[in-house]
């Protein structure tokens, strides 16, 4: 019995990881394409922070958490939660590259990595019950 559900939780964990991978790459690559094509880094932050949110709902709710129903219930609560970081991470990355030596670049990577910390249990507990 505790056996199966570790090895579920590992399983989602797992998935987790690889569907906010595919996330954090669709982010910073998209990231790093608008700050070489002249755009502030906070447009620039703005911009791939939407693109790979739309990529990681679409991952989370159909493969990790494997939620099909309540799509607007879901997305309303994964907006909520994507709502809070993006305020929190921007604050973060204007903080880090105004205020310390960082840089644009290294600043957007810690600031992805601070949100993803807290994420997962606030999708599991918070939006896709």
């Amino acid at each position: 019995m505790v056996n199966a559900a570790v090895h579920h939780h590992a399983k989602q964990i797992f998935l987790y990881l690889l569907s906010g991978g595919t996330g954090a790459v669709v982010e910073i690559v998209s990231y790093l394409l608008l700050l070489r094509l002249g755009m502030w880094y906070i447009t620039a932050s703005v911009i791939a922070f939407f693109l790979s949110n739309a990529t990681a709902f679409a991952l989370h709710k159909y493969i990790v958490f494997k939620k099909p129903n309540d799509f607007l219930r879901h997305l309303k609560g994964h907006l909520t939660v994507e709502g809070f970081n993006f305020l929190v991470t921007n604050l973060l990355l204007f903080i880090f590259v105004e205020y310390t030596q960082l840089g644009e670049e290294w600043s957007k990577i810690l600031t992805m990595g601070l949100g993803a910390s807290w994420n997962f249990l606030l999708f599991k507990f918070l939006v896709f019950v």
